[in-house]
């Protein structure tokens, strides 16, 4: 059997991991493993990675006798593991830097993911280690009541197939049968595809713990993918068709919001409906969003560029355009003056500089927390 195909067997059978501090000469060993818990994402047949309370990460992998190499990959470092006295490959880290990580192993230059942790999708299927803020509370599961988010399926004259589109309902959704509800299309960013909102970015516990608390008002959410193509588009840069935007306006507009207006009861107007993304999802929010003031009034791009004074058509139907990026990210020195700008131009604009984070997770979640309570209440 072709080796590379033994390995990756033996990775999926096995389902371990492992991460960083390292002594080559010495076998790895562990006196007290009592206090390590599984982090989130392990599933129920695998034990690693594990934290334990002073914030370290350990992560173990039983790699073939044969392997001569096993290193843990994750934020852009390498870490080489080590073997204990049972042959299985482990790693600690002390305290690594908190937020959303992608991680792989590499066993004797083949990588691959962990097959012991739930897969997210990042320009294909990755292993994710979450590792906390201070802040985190925001984004928790609590003991509130919970939306729903449903599969929506519908067809595209534009690609000439079937979409799927993932929909928030608030948790008083079903006991309201009468009332209709505002409506927010937020998109994901351009390594992401619709589900990673509620599935990266936990966008349904904080929507439901901002209801719960008075903060938001009770709104649908629908979360489109980013990508469209028409029949013989060829995909460029980023995987985008050629005109990526138009695509993409086409697809919104014309199908998925009167779609969603048909199938759930919004409130179907200009002044109800918000654009929103991350990334590539708000540059879709410019390119495609403040082109279209007759269908939004609410704006966010997060970590997605600036929108100028000049963009804006008709101000007196702008509601709101909220700007963010990480303090890390070089957009971020650009937000106060591009805000300023809309606001002397009669624009409502807010900027916001999430602390100590970059390109990343941690980032948009906090976007989304910052500009949620700003929506549909005037």
């Amino acid at each position: 059997m072709n080796r590379r195909i033994i390995i990756l067997l033996a990775a999926i059978i096995t389902g371990g991991t492992c991460f960083a501090q390292a002594n080559e000469s010495a076998p790895f060993t562990m006196a007290d493993d009592s206090q390590w818990q599984k982090t989130d994402y392990v599933h129920r047949l695998s034990q690693f990675p594990k934290v334990h309370p002073d914030g370290r990460v350990w992560f173990r992998f039983e790699a073939p006798k044969t392997a001569q190499s096993v290193k843990l990959q994750i934020g852009g470092g390498s870490h080489d593991m080590q073997k204990d006295s049972q042959g299985i490959w482990n790693i600690v880290i002390p305290r690594p830097e908190p937020g959303f990580k992608i991680y792989s192993f590499n066993v004797d230059g083949i990588s691959f993911i962990d097959p012991g942790v739930t897969p997210f999708y990042s320009n294909g299927l990755v292993s994710m280690l979450e590792v906390p803020f201070p802040d985190n509370d925001f984004y928790q599961i609590k003991d509130v009541p919970h939306g729903d988010v449903r599969e929506h399926w519908f067809y595209s004259k534009v690609e000439q197939k079937y979409r799927r589109s993932f929909v928030y309902t608030p948790a008083e959704y079903e006991k309201n049968p009468n009332k209709r509800y505002p409506v927010l299309y937020l998109q994901h960013g351009a390594g992401e595809n619709e589900s990673e909102w509620t599935h990266s970015g936990l966008m349904n516990n904080i929507l439901d713990n901002l209801i719960a608390a008075g903060k938001a008002v009770p709104m649908i959410v629908v979360m489109n993918n980013d990508f469209v193509y028409k029949p013989g588009d060829v995909p460029g840069r980023m995987a985008l068709a050629p005109d990526w935007a138009g695509n993409f306006g086409q697809m919104l507009i014309n199908e998925a919001i009167p779609d969603i207006d048909a199938y759930y009861r919004t409130i179907a107007d200009q002044q109800h409906r918000a654009m929103a993304g991350l990334s590539l999802g708000g540059m879709l929010t410019n390119q495609v969003g403040t082109k279209n003031i007759d269908v939004f009034s609410y704006f966010g791009l997060f970590s997605g560029g600036t929108v100028s004074p000049t963009s804006i058509t008709d101000k007196e139907k702008v509601k709101l355009v909220f700007m963010s990026y990480g303090s890390r990210e070089g957009g971020a020195n650009r937000l106060k003056n591009a805000a300023d700008a809309l606001n002397e131009a009669g624009i409502k604009a807010v900027s916001y500089v999430s602390p100590d984070t970059a390109h990343d997770w941690i980032t948009w979640r906090r976007s989304f927390y910052q500009f949620a309570p700003l929506l549909f209440k005037d």
